[in-house]
């Protein structure tokens, strides 16, 4: 067989994949300087990412999808900080909050796939992911010109996402 590793795919990994489209998009949009469109596509990563785990407890998920999940989480993350860069948050402060969003994410996803868990310790990198770009595309839209000061965000969402604070999967 070909294309072995595509059988193994469930319906669930299905949408991951689509989140993970999104938000590779986002990524290219946010070069363009088309920040809107950016934003709409991580948001969109946002509600796959949603779906694809009720599907995935519904009809049972795969192996396979709770690593395409993490990937595309990850993914959420570095689109996150893309975005920040491209509507205007360019100060130093950005690389090193960059950085740390990036790194957080990663620990935490790695974390959530060593040990399972019942609930969320810390935010979710996708909502994370989701917030820092809607504060951000706000101050874009109308405050532009305390833009800079943005970046501290970032820095609450690295804390935020590998924090103590329980949260139930929703």
């Amino acid at each position: 067989m070909i294309f072995k590793q595509l059988q193994t795919l469930r319906w669930p990994d299905l949408l991951t994949l689509l989140g993970l489209l999104s938000v590779s998009f986002s990524i290219y949009f946010s070069l363009k300087g088309l920040v809107v469109l950016a934003y709409v596509l991580i948001l969109l990563q946002f509600l796959l990412d949603y779906f694809d785990g009720k599907l995935a407890r519904a009809i049972g998920g795969g192996t396979l999808g709770v690593y395409l999940d993490s990937f595309t989480d990850f993914m959420a993350v570095a689109a996150s900080v893309v975005f920040g860069w491209f509507v205007g948050i360019e100060n130093t402060f950005m690389l090193v909050a960059g950085f740390l969003n990036v790194g957080a994410a990663s620990i935490r996803l790695a974390y959530f796939t060593a040990y399972k868990q019942k609930g969320f310790t810390g935010v979710p990198t996708v909502l994370a992911a989701s917030a820092v770009s809607t504060i951000s595309l706000l101050g874009y839209l109308f405050v532009p010109q305390y833009l800079d000061w943005f970046v501290i965000i970032y820095f609450v969402s690295a804390v935020a996402m590998i924090s103590d604070l329980r949260l139930k999967k929703i």
